[in-house]
């Protein structure tokens, strides 16, 4: 009979707590979370205590208190010292916790966020936010998180090249990555519609290539400015995300063959693909990355590399020269020549490179990362033994339409991505063996702005996005679409605190 009673009351316990986990409506969603009955009520006194003098748990204190302050209007205090109260930071070198976990406790008398790093605190930082709830006071349901991501990248590819945005929208982009714990904005800078960063060696490329629609149009011409460039790069680093500026090559660069026409094919007027056979081109472009290279100081450049017309180098007197040189048998493998100079020269500099599969069968340069946005070109990648993105464009591509009704405006090819596919998405397939999976080390959603303007990006964006960030964070076991949905449904109010509208229509 007390067996009986005692499998009762754990029964009810359990199903008590399921309920107050789906309360807690975090995203992505933790790997582990459980709920109690007790609550912290935030009011003025409630001081942040750091355990560390480290100039970067500081910063932290600060960020969290001056965004308690702005949702609630209570003041609070950072204090050096470790106490059984208040808002507790702890840094902790527990060999157990992930480089980029965190733990999260919330009971009556205090809350407490541990982690390994800097990082690993801001990510509990982010939690204490979405779980942030107002019944007469502000509090937070009591309750013991230990949360850490699945993969190590987790991003998000921003084209600013088709159509331009302003550096405070970008910001807001960050903040809301941040939030949901994604951690590499990819910058799509430079494509045929225009040249987005400013040159100095180059000034054309602003001149002319910035500067491309015949309207001058506001969403369609413009650059970054240097210092606008180092401003948005500190203000990512401060909430722990790093920055990919993809320069295309030797393809999707109109915008620079109108401003430095000589490196064209000398048969290829009006193209927009770098002449292969030209060394001024060679010159040109390491001058150019070495240029980018000084205003990003990036750990890894995108170089692009996909899509080159085929057949203008074949027609090209100087490239079927360079083929006869080099002794390489067609176009492809002179790609493959230019990608591979091209990207030794980024190395020697101490900067990785990340191009897309196009020419994967044919290897590719020492120290690459693949990113695959075909289906299987990431899988392909894995095999052979390159580290991977696996952006898949029919489950990561922002673009592509969030219903039928909004598929009647968008291109037939397109087809439909609803909230559903991307929730269902797996970066790292079934059938690649234990081995294999190691290279693939994570994805990125992305939207690309042929058709998108800077207020419209919110609706191609959300809700999809929390979709994705769940996949690349929280692992597969703990996904369920139903409880996500009503997660969604229930963080909506805060997301348009922050600035966006969902879509409009079915997602």
């Amino acid at each position: 009979m007390n067996l009986l009673f005692a499998c009762i009351l754990c029964c009810l316990f359990l199903a008590i707590n399921s309920n107050y986990a789906q309360d807690l409506n975090i995203i992505p969603k933790p790997v582990y979370e459980v709920t109690t009955n007790e609550k912290y009520i935030l009011q003025n006194g409630s001081d942040i205590y750091i355990t560390s003098g480290i100039k970067e748990v500081k910063r932290l204190a600060e960020m969290l208190k001056n965004a308690l302050h702005r949702r609630t209007g209570i003041n609070v205090q950072v204090r050096k010292g470790k106490q059984n109260k208040g808002i507790l930071l702890d840094l902790n070198s527990n060999d157990t916790m992930r480089t980029d976990g965190y733990e999260l406790t919330v009971n009556s008398k205090m809350i407490k966020i541990s982690g390994k790093s800097g990082c690993g605190i801001f990510y509990g930082i982010q939690t204490l936010q979405i779980i942030l709830r107002k019944d007469g006071n502000f509090y937070f349901p009591g309750c013991r998180i230990v949360d850490y991501p699945r993969y190590s990248y987790r991003g998000f590819m921003l084209d600013a090249s088709r159509h331009f945005q302003s550096i405070e929208f970008v910001k807001k982009i960050l903040d809301v990555m941040a939030l949901l714990k994604l951690n590499t904005f990819h910058w799509h800078l430079t494509d045929d519609e225009g040249w987005r960063i400013e040159s100095k060696k180059y000034p054309r490329l602003n001149e002319i290539g910035s500067y491309r629609d015949s309207l001058n149009a506001v969403e369609r011409n413009g650059y970054y400015t240097v210092e606008e460039i180092k401003e948005v790069i500190q203000y990512a680093k401060n909430l722990y995300i790093k920055i990919i500026p993809e320069i295309e090559m030797p393809g999707h660069s109109r915008s620079v063959m109108e401003s430095y026409p000589e490196l064209l094919c000398p048969t290829n007027e009006g193209g927009n693909t770098y002449c292969a056979g030209n060394s001024k081109v060679y010159e040109f472009i390491k001058n150019l990355v070495s240029e980018i290279i000084n205003i990003f100081n990036p750990e890894v450049i995108h170089v692009g590399g996909d899509e080159r017309p085929r057949g203008v180098w074949e027609k090209c007197p100087k490239c079927r020269e360079m083929l006869s040189l080099k002794g390489l048998a067609n176009e492809d493998m002179l790609q493959n020549y230019f990608m591979k100079d091209i990207c030794s020269f980024i190395s020697r500099k101490g900067v990785k490179t990340i191009a897309w599969a196009e020419n994967i069968k044919d290897g590719v340069p020492k120290n690459q990362i693949v990113e695959g946005w075909h289906p299987g070109e990431s899988w392909e990648a894995a095999r052979n033994g390159y580290y991977t993105i696996n952006a898949n464009c029919l489950y990561t591509y922002f673009d592509y339409p969030n219903n039928n009704e909004e598929k009647k405006s968008k291109p037939d090819w397109m087809p439909v991505l609803n909230l559903e596919k991307v929730y269902s998405f797996n970066p790292t397939p079934d059938s690649l063996n234990e081995s294999e999976e190691k290279f693939v080390i994570g994805s990125e959603c992305a939207l690309w702005t042929e058709l998108v303007l800077e207020n419209d990006v919110q609706h191609q964006i959300f809700p999809r996005i929390l979709a994705f960030a769940e996949v690349v964070w929280s692992p597969t076991g703990n996904k369920n679409y139903e409880n996500f949905l009503s997660r969604v449904n229930a963080i909506k109010p805060f997301i348009n605190s922050r600035g966006f509208e969902f879509a409009k229509g079915e997602w």
